[in-house]
């Protein structure tokens, strides 16, 4: 769930504390910023001295594909450095050691060591798929007259296919993504759709509506929107394409938005698909998804046990206010069910990350946590295999799984 991920990121890295520059360090000096026991991103910081003698620095998350975001330069001294990343609140504080930084990076109560290497990250994806390919790729645009909008695909096909070839669609997980799912530098739908091709199956991947070469506005787009994309790319494989056999892959998010084309409730996003694959599927609402989330995250940040409980029971009121209001939470409601709260910083840094999301207004927040795909999961006749990783903190599989109850369930 590529928003979480992200969030996720943000709300671990911008516990960071600051890092500095002395005119001895010019250059990148590359790290791994440690968010949990699973997760580790790298970070790069980038040094230089401007022709007026004042040093400046940048930061790169190159797992993010985020580049150049500038920082300000806080400490010099000949063997410290202090930096400050105020667009996402990351700080940083180290020494020089054996010609490395060494320092630590914090927010709030959390904070992490951090140990830094001169030079540049350089991303090793050996899995993506490099040309000469055994299949055909073909450039296509699908047209979901509903919301009036155009997405922009690849079609892949294995040599020799016909209409009655295996086909799938692939609809990403949540947050704005383009057609391979990319993230961290990692192109997922890529490698599955070449996989697929060198084994007789086609595919159809395609750019989140409002997102790289798709239109439309995927910002305040809902899954139901975004089921109605998926179903626009089903419909155009069908009549476009001729397939007949055609299933849908979904991660995520996607996997929801699979259910939901699945579900035989007499909904207008039914489309009959032949199979569904579901990756990392939500089966429970998504307000207990999120809190689940949270909750993860925090214990293993080492949050203690009893700000976890206090901030999880406050996390979800606030939905729970969210989904019978059907729009964001007053701030002075946040009030009320922190009242008991301490005073402490940590207390302080956790209520105000809950104003953020009771204030956030966003249809998809709303939408989402009132969201079940249980209920059209229940509906759905076609076989189903799902695929979960046990290490994963974002839909975790043993608070899903449970709730797939499916004849047809692998």
């Amino acid at each position: 769930m590529n928003r979480i991920i992200i969030a996720a990121f943000i709300a671990a890295c911008c516990m960071v504390k600051a890092m500095a520059h002395d005119k001895n360090i010019s250059g990148a000096w590359r790290g791994s910023l440690k968010i949990n026991p699973q997760v580790e991103l790298k970070i790069v910081f980038n040094f230089k001295v401007g022709e007026d003698g004042k040093p400046s620095v940048t930061l790169d998350s190159p797992d993010q594909g985020a580049y150049g975001i500038a920082g300000e330069v806080n400490f010099i001294s000949s063997d410290s450095v202090n930096v400050a990343v105020r667009r996402i609140g990351l700080t940083f504080a180290g020494r020089k050691h054996d010609g490395k930084l060494i320092g630590k990076c914090s927010q709030g109560a959390m904070s992490t060591n951090i140990e830094l290497s001169p030079g540049k990250v350089e991303l090793n994806r050996p899995q993506t798929p490099k040309p000469p390919y055994p299949y055909t790729t073909k450039e296509v645009q699908i047209s979901n007259p509903t919301d009036n909008v155009t997405l922009a695909g690849t079609l892949t096909l294995p040599d020799g296919y016909t209409n009655v070839t295996p086909a799938i669609i692939m609809v990403t997980g949540s947050g704005l993504q383009n057609r391979d799912e990319e993230i961290f530098g990692h192109k997922p739908f890529a490698v599955i759709a070449d996989y697929l091709a060198r084994n007789g199956i086609a595919s159809l991947r395609y750019d989140d509506r409002g997102y790289v070469d798709s239109s439309g506005d995927g910002k305040n787009a809902t899954t139901e929107d975004f089921a109605n994309d998926a179903k626009a790319a089903l419909e155009y494989m069908r009549a476009e394409e001729k397939f007949n056999n055609i299933g849908v892959l979904g991660h995520s998010e996607g996997a929801t938005v699979a259910f939901m084309l699945g579900a035989k409730n007499g909904s207008e996003l039914f489309s009959n698909p032949s199979f569904i694959i579901a990756i990392g599927a939500q089966a429970v609402r998504g307000d207990t998804v999120l809190v689940d989330q949270s909750a993860t995250i925090l214990r293993q940040g080492n949050m203690p046990t009893d700000l976890v409980t206090d901030y999880v029971e406050a996390l979800h009121k606030i939905y729970e206010l969210r989904i019978m209001k059907g729009n964001s939470v007053a701030s002075d409601s946040i009030e009320a069910i922190c009242s008991d709260w301490g005073n402490t910083p940590v207390h302080a840094s956790l209520k105000a990350n809950l104003k953020k999301i009771a204030s956030d207004s966003n249809p998809w927040l709303n939408f989402y946590i009132g969201l079940s795909p249980a209920e059209s999961i229940a509906k759905t006749d076609c076989p189903i295999f799902v695929l979960y990783g046990e290490k994963d903190i974002q839909v975790r599989p043993e608070l899903n799984i449970p709730q797939i109850s499916h004849p047809k369930r692998q």
